[in-house]
């Protein structure tokens, strides 16, 4: 019986080994001094903010973080924090599955409409605080549409720099929501829209399409119009002033962070896979989102 031969193995071993000391190097030598937020929901105006914290400099046995290699094909991805805009297309539809209809949980424009369960349970509880805020006439005018839809919308668009083309919307993903006020002639300006656009980080929420980014998202101002994207990545979005085109980048020049609030300490990570291989926790809860853009972010919690 013939062997296989082992030296197709070396060139993976050595891969891993070299986005192991990085890793390392990154969780415990580098990143950002770890941060801290106060997730309680604002009734009012007001950002969140997240402020530093001016403990010591962690060491390696206060971030105990164990590392295995696999490949990417095993990977679940939960699309989280992929980047779709006019640019770069979705590359994977969103499983039936993982949708569900946003009504009765929320006002919405017709019974059938749809969020990613995710998404659908961040909303709910946006919505919920905006009932205790005393923020009235909240609904979902649009959740999940599907090629058909999007096709249709881009066709019949009188203003296409509110609407992206076949395959390039968030909506397609099941993760980003359309909320309107009813009897609101305009969110333009209302004080529903901005208690929104301040309350929404704190349910891993971004308002996508801010007027001051234009140049940047390629999609005029939409106050209607939030992603979810995942709480620690809200929160630093947020008080980085990032659209998510700005945060993808900046995870991947930095390689990501570290960052403290809520409880739970966040180890944020982008890779680029390597030989087919990517790093993940062993013993931590972590979820895995591509990027689009030929990177893996990883964001596990302790």
């Amino acid at each position: 019986m013939r062997r296989r031969k082992p030296k197709r193995l070396l060139p993976k071993l050595l891969a891993c080994a070299l986005l192991l000391v990085g890793l390392y190097t990154f969780v415990f030598a580098g990143g950002e001094e770890p941060l801290q937020a106060d997730a309680t929901p604002h009734t009012a105006g007001g950002p969140f903010h997240l402020r530093a914290n001016t403990s010591p400099p962690a060491t390696p046995e206060d971030f105990p973080l164990f590392i295995v290699a696999v490949p990417v094909m095993d990977i679940i991805d939960t699309q989280y924090l992929k980047l779709v805009n006019r640019d770069r297309a979705i590359t994977r539809p969103v499983q039936d599955a993982r949708l569900v209809t946003v009504w009765p949980d929320m006002p919405a424009r017709a019974a059938d409409v749809m969020l990613h369960e995710t998404a659908f349970i961040a909303t709910r509880d946006l919505f919920r605080a905006a009932e205790r805020a005393h923020i009235r006439g909240l609904f979902i005018a649009s959740g999940f549409r599907d090629q058909a839809e999007q096709s249709e919308l881009y066709a019949n668009a009188i203003d296409r720099r509110y609407t992206m083309p076949p395959g390039h919307s968030e909506h397609q993903l099941g993760l980003a929501a359309d909320i309107l006020v009813s009897d609101l002639p305009s969110m333009v300006g209302s004080l529903e829209a901005q208690w929104l656009a301040d309350n929404a980080p704190a349910f891993g929420l971004i308002l996508r399409y801010p007027a001051d980014k234009e140049d940047i998202t390629g999609v005029a101002y939409e106050p209607w119009h939030f992603r979810y994207v995942g709480q620690v990545h809200a929160w630093y979005m947020t008080e980085r002033n990032f659209v998510l085109e700005e945060y993808v980048a900046y995870l991947g020049e930095q390689g990501g962070f570290r960052a403290e609030f809520a409880g739970r300490h966040y180890y944020v990570l982008y890779q680029r896979p390597q030989n087919g291989m990517l790093l993940v926790p062993d013993g931590l809860d972590f979820w895995v989102s591509s990027a689009n853009t030929g990177g893996y972010i990883v964001t596990a919690w302790r």
